[in-house]
């Protein structure tokens, strides 16, 4: 298939085909500058080869080859039968298009693969003009500036060889942007599934638990409490699945990237304080009022709400005798808003296994939104700080994660 460029486009189907159309047509109206027949179809091969070499999707060394051996070839052929030589023209198309393969060859493929055919492809180039120069009629233009056109081709010789490394370098570059580009949105997309689909199956964990714990005491739970702590399983483990469905489609290019689900810190805290199973204490919420129905940077109002939901994970996960859990978002300084989340519950010896990424996740978040994490035991329990920028404004990547705590025992707490 030829094509200028690979993709899909109609524009680019019908741009590659309107310039296969004007270079044909001009390499055969430079073929009928050949005196005979067979100087003509030599011209007009030689040149069509070389605008279909150039016209692949993707640049071929062993096509690249073939295209200059044979005009190499009609070059010799020419250069030894005078009878052939065409007076004036020696081929404008084909010593454009050779030019531009040996520049993509040189930035598709590595020196070692493009090295033979771009060498022998620039020694094609360098030897077309002959076929015009060795005509009788062109003699004394030869001996006056034979050497102004050596100088001219050794000249554009040693820039189609720099112009092709530095596009090879340019090319470079631009993959390991994409690749750079591509490991964060990876990065991106595992701290999702580390937020969601860890916390609904803690929920799940907690819920099996409770279950457990009652039915093992001898005391049969009542069915209306049996059916809410069963109802609560089902509910976290359908939003889990429906957490997976969403990020896998993402990864698959099958789901648009999704639009903010909340659009204000009310309507946040709302939904991720819901998500807390039966037999845990209802979080008590402040928020300051200035900030409470304030539309907020996308990344800020996501930050928060993976502080809250990461917080009160780790309450499932690794606390006991939880009897309170505060949620405070306050301005901090005109341009920051400060959300804390605070519990007074102790050390659970849980079996779930910690020591996993979830806080280093979150201060990845945090400072990608331009903000400060900060997480470890107080006074009376745990706590989770993240300071965020209110306004928009480039994300300040000086900020580091930082533990509260400083005594023994003070290693924060993590979740898988």
């Amino acid at each position: 298939m030829l094509v200028i460029f690979p993709g899909p486009r109609r524009s680019q189907r019908v741009t590659a085909g309107l310039l296969a159309v004007v270079a044909a047509a001009l390499v055969v109206l430079e073929g009928l500058d050949g005196p005979t027949l067979p100087a003509t179809l030599g011209l007009i091969v030689s040149g069509l080869l070389a605008v279909a070499v150039v016209l692949l999707a993707e640049a071929r060394p062993i096509a690249l080859a073939v295209a200059a051996a044979v005009s190499l070839a009609v070059s010799i052929t020419f250069g030894l039968i005078p009878t052939l030589r065409p007076e004036h023209t020696f081929g404008v198309v084909e010593l454009a298009v050779l030019s531009v393969a040996v520049i993509r060859l040189v930035m598709q493929h590595p020196i070692r693969h493009a090295a033979g055919p771009a060498a022998l492809a620039i020694l094609a180039i360098a030897v077309l003009p002959s076929r015009v120069l060795l005509h009788p009629v062109n003699a004394g233009t030869m001996a006056q500036y034979g050497d102004l056109v050596v100088v001219a081709l050794t000249a554009w010789v040693l820039f189609l060889a720099l112009l092709g490394l530095y596009l090879r370098l340019l090319e470079r570059r631009r993959v390991d942007l994409d690749r750079l580009a591509r490991q964060a949105e990876r990065m991106d997309h595992a701290r999702d599934l580390h937020d969601y689909v860890a916390h609904h199956v803690t929920a799940i964990v907690a819920q099996t638990r409770a279950i457990r714990f009652v039915t093992s005491s001898g005391a049969a739970p009542s069915a209306e409490d049996l059916d809410e702590l069963l109802a609560g399983v089902e509910q976290a483990g359908g939003q889990a699945l429906t957490s997976m469905r969403t990020l896998v489609g993402l990864l698959r290019d099958e789901t648009a990237t999704p639009a903010p689900a909340h659009g204000t810190l009310d309507e946040m805290l709302t939904a991720v304080t819901g998500t807390l199973p039966p037999g845990h204490p209802t979080p008590t919420v402040s928020v300051d009022e200035a900030l409470a129905h304030r539309s907020l940077p996308d990344a800020t109002l996501d930050a928060a709400h993976h502080t809250v939901l990461e917080a009160l994970t780790n309450v499932l996960r690794h606390t006991t005798e939880v009897t309170r859990i505060d949620i405070r978002i306050r301005a901090d300084r005109p341009d920051l808003a400060e959300v804390s989340i605070r519990n007074d519950g102790k050390p659970s010896g849980s079996p779930l296994p910690a020591g996993g990424f979830g806080l280093t996740g979150l201060g990845e978040r945090v400072r990608a939104a331009g903000g400060e994490l900060s997480a470890g035991p107080d006074e009376s329990g745990w706590q989770v700080t993240a300071t965020l920028p209110i306004d928009d404004r480039p994300p300040g990547g000086r900020r580091r994660f930082r533990p509260l705590g400083r005594g023994a025992g003070a290693a924060p707490k993590d979740d898988a």
